[in-house]
């Protein structure tokens, strides 16, 4: 496994492609969290962009989304099933973790479907995703979660954004410091630092831009859901240079 590019804090860049995880590596990143699903928020690869992604993991660690969906965190057993083959397969072809949750239709934690989860991912390390943000007790859930085996939460303190999050995630990290604070939403080069000099070490960003599509969007049209051609072409792609300021601002320390 690749060895840390910072002391005592990560960068976990978000990459739905390998030319995504091509940048990440190149600006200096710690850390890929590999998706699919990019409108959904993030979902399992298949298994030949997995494949293909494996092949990075001698040059960074990865770590890879099981969710079957995109929606609510609340899934029947045929999803968890879904998810519990997704998870054999991440082992298999040698990745480092698994990103997973599950939550309850009255907004806790899963925790027999979690228990299973993590049970299946047997030495891999465990991050509980975003619907973390979505639980109606924070603290209990990251006690259950700690007990339950997970490593990492990624959280922006239940907000649209780390910086409106941090003082329910400052509070989290000195409940539960067991857990790896993954802090996340909107992180970006230019609020990594203050969001460091609140005491965080560990984030994660899509380090995003929007990759213009060169198709045609006049022949677009019967793909649009909502009509709107030019809203179905849109994606987005990992940019290097956003990556490499925010791994340069993390190897300054903090006043």
């Amino acid at each position: 496994m690749p060895s840390s590019r910072h002391i005592n804090t990560s960068l976990e860049i978000c990459c739905y492609s390998i030319a995504d995880i091509e940048a990440a590596i190149a600006g200096g990143a710690d850390r890929v969290e590999f998706c699919a699903g990019q409108n959904d928020g993030g979902t399992s690869p298949s298994y030949g962009a997995l494949k293909q992604a494996s092949d990075y993991l001698r040059d960074i660690e990865i770590v890879v989304m099981a969710r079957p969906r995109g929606g609510d965190f609340c899934y029947d057993q045929h999803e968890l099933k879904q998810m519990l083959h997704d998870i054999d397969l991440i082992k298999n072809l040698g990745f480092n973790g698994v990103v997973l949750g599950a939550l309850n239709h009255d907004a806790s934690i899963n925790i027999a479907a979690c228990q299973q989860l993590v049970a299946a991912a047997e030495e891999l390390t465990v991050t509980f995703h975003r619907a973390f943000d979505c639980v109606a007790d924070p603290y209990r859930s990251a006690l259950q979660l700690a007990e339950l085996g997970i490593q990492r939460i990624l959280s922006s303190g239940q907000q649209n954004s780390a910086e409106q999050g941090a003082s329910l995630l400052q509070q989290l990290q000195q409940d539960s410091p067991q857990l790896q604070w993954l802090v996340a939403g909107g992180v970006r080069p230019h609020n990594i630092k203050a969001l460091q000099q609140q005491g965080f070490k560990h984030f994660h960003s899509a380090a995003a831009k929007p990759l213009a599509s060169l198709f045609d969007s006049r022949y677009s049209l019967a793909m649009a859901s909502k009509g709107e051609a030019d809203s179905e072409l849109q994606r987005s792609q990992v940019c290097q240079q956003q990556v490499w300021q925010m791994s340069q601002a993390l190897r300054v320390e903090p006043c």
